[in-house]
């Protein structure tokens, strides 16, 4: 793990600036040593293909240690595995799983929608929040 010193060494000067024109000097600090530190992988479960309960058991006969996240159901955060580990697995091969970071799932559990509303995500690029919006809403299609 780097010190907030080495973060603040390798980012541009003008960034650092803005954060602490923004910030306190301690919440600065905050925000770059969790740049600094390594993050485990995170998932989301594609509940039209598959369910957290199948998931869950594929992951442990791959002997993949993971971790259920308390306010979402349907994510898991990998403890011994990397993201190009998991890419290799038959889960990820038939869209069972989505390489998802836990930020980008909390819009659309805020947003929340509902079958046959219709939303146009004008972020999507690549797409994960659309993919989890869509099977938030149970829809197959989402073009």
């Amino acid at each position: 793990m780097l010190s907030v010193l080495e973060v603040k060494k390798r980012l541009p000067k003008e960034f650092v600036e803005r954060l602490y024109e923004n910030y306190t000097p301690l919440t600065v600090d905050k925000i770059l040593s969790g740049m600094s530190g390594e993050r485990n992988t995170t998932l989301r479960v594609n509940t039209l293909k598959s369910n957290v309960q199948a998931v869950m058991n594929d992951l442990k006969e791959n002997n993949i240690k993971f971790d259920r996240v308390q306010w979402y159901g349907d994510a898991l955060v990998l403890k011994n595995a990397s993201e190009k580990q998991v890419q290799k697995l038959e889960l990820y091969e038939s869209g069972s799983i989505y390489l998802q970071s836990l930020s980008s799932m909390v819009p659309p559990l805020v947003l929340g929608p509902k079958a046959n509303e219709k939303i146009l995500d004008l972020t999507a690029a690549p797409g994960s929040k659309t993919t989890q919006m869509a099977a938030m809403m149970k829809k197959m299609d989402i073009f």
